[in-house]
């Protein structure tokens, strides 16, 4: 018996679609923690807002962070709240949003909570 595949959701989907323009960083952990090794890494190189990093645990795991202007998060976070991020908002608008959200029906639901936030500009 096969095992059924989790769907996945369409405001993931779109967030996915805006951290596919973030810049990507591939970095190893080292002697520390992955979250250290991402902050340590943003540090030394003065990295401002948005990027994305992939910090290799070992050789099977490797964890995703999203570095935005409110500090350092979960990439998967990110993805499914990418209205939140006003550094987010910018790429949205540079890509358009009828690019970005097509054929991805989202429900009214979707749509109701990323206005209601309005990328969140506080």
């Amino acid at each position: 018996m096969s095992k059924k595949r989790k769907r996945i959701s369409r405001r993931r989907l779109a967030g996915q679609r805006v951290m596919a323009h973030v810049p990507i960083y591939h970095i190893e952990t080292g002697k520390h923690k992955p979250v250290t090794a991402a902050r340590r890494f943003i540090a030394e190189n003065g990295l401002s807002a948005p990027s994305v990093f992939n910090v290799r645990r070992n050789e099977h795991t490797t964890d995703r962070f999203f570095w935005g202007e409110k500090g350092l998060f979960s990439a998967q976070y990110a993805e499914e709240n990418h209205f939140l991020f006003p550094s987010l908002k910018v790429v949205v608008e540079g890509i358009g949003e009828e690019k970005i959200f097509e054929g991805l029906e989202l429900t009214a639901d979707d749509w109701e909570e990323i206005e209601e936030y309005e990328y969140a500009f506080v």
